[in-house]
């Protein structure tokens, strides 16, 4: 209370957002035209990251991640980061591991805090950066926060020995890690090897799916985030799929009549819809059979 009384405007630490999506992006533009009979049918997926356009110095035009100063009297560091997530997407966030956490909510992790003398020109300032998975189909609230000119969204383009570039949905902006502000090109590397590390060990899939989803396209999702993995779809599906006999962390979806329930959103013939299973909780260790 003292705080606010004398400090009500005072700075506290800076945070950083990086916003993950996977877009979706059809092969050709009419839908009578697609090949339904054909794997080839189905969308291409791409991993994309949202950045703002700097409006004042330092950095001033530069692209760099959505972010601000919390505000010492008022707020903690989580409380900053919603607040941002906030203004750039109009869409409200739960941090990971709070309870109770809401499917309506947007995923939202503290990843690690960043503190070099020289990564911010005004001083020896740290920030603490935060990773969020969006469902693409909440992001068309996208807006700029009050110190940004324009925020887009940006396509992930994976190069050799952690290389990224990014290229603007439209294709008129592409930018290298020079063309970033302050240390962003770090944290942004950073952010992504901790979305695939999320991405393999526990359920954010889910994040970035539908409710109910077909095997294909929990394979997209995960193949654009991590593109080095891809296991053959058989062995995928019979591997996570619950059954009698064994724990499993997706399940057959069942129609109202009982009978497992099927789309035709990609082929002719009919693929069987999954969901992940509600309370499952994944274990991973270095130690065989646990």
């Amino acid at each position: 209370d003292w705080a606010k009384q004398e400090f009500p405007h005072l700075q506290g630490l800076p945070v950083d957002l990086c916003i993950f999506t996977v877009a979706t992006k059809q092969r050709m533009s009419s839908v009578e035209h697609l090949d339904k009979r054909s794997l080839k049918s189905l969308p291409k997926r791409y991993l994309e990251l949202l950045l703002v356009q700097r409006r004042d110095e330092p950095f001033q035009d530069r692209w760099a991640l959505p972010g601000g100063f919390t505000s010492i009297a008022t707020e903690t560091l989580n409380d900053a980061a919603m607040r941002e997530l906030k203004e750039e997407t109009n869409l409200d966030a739960t941090i990971a591991g709070d309870e109770p956490e809401s499917k309506d909510m947007i995923y939202l992790e503290q990843m690690r805090a960043y503190y070099r003398p020289d990564r911010d020109p005004r001083g020896f300032i740290p920030t603490v950066a935060f990773v969020s998975l969006v469902n693409e189909a909440r992001l068309p609230g996208l807006r700029a926060g009050g110190d940004a000119r324009q925020a887009r969204l940006f396509r992930v383009i994976w190069g050799a020995s952690r290389s990224v570039r990014f290229e603007s949905e439209d294709g008129a902006i592409a930018l290298v890690d020079a063309d970033l502000a302050f240390d962003h090109a770090e944290i942004i590397r950073d952010a992504i090897a901790f979305v695939q590390q999320k991405m393999m060990t526990t359920l954010v899939a889910s994040k970035l799916l539908p409710e109910e989803f077909t095997i294909a396209e929990l394979q997209q999702v995960i193949s654009a985030v991590v593109p080095t993995y891809a296991p053959s779809t058989t062995n995928f599906a019979r591997d996570l799929v619950k059954t009698k006999s064994r724990d499993g962390m997706i399940e057959e979806v069942l129609d109202e009549a009982g009978d497992l329930k099927k789309s035709t959103r990609y082929s002719a013939r009919p693929a069987q819809l999954y969901r992940f299973r509600s309370g499952f909780e994944p274990r991973v260790s270095i130690y065989p059979g646990f």
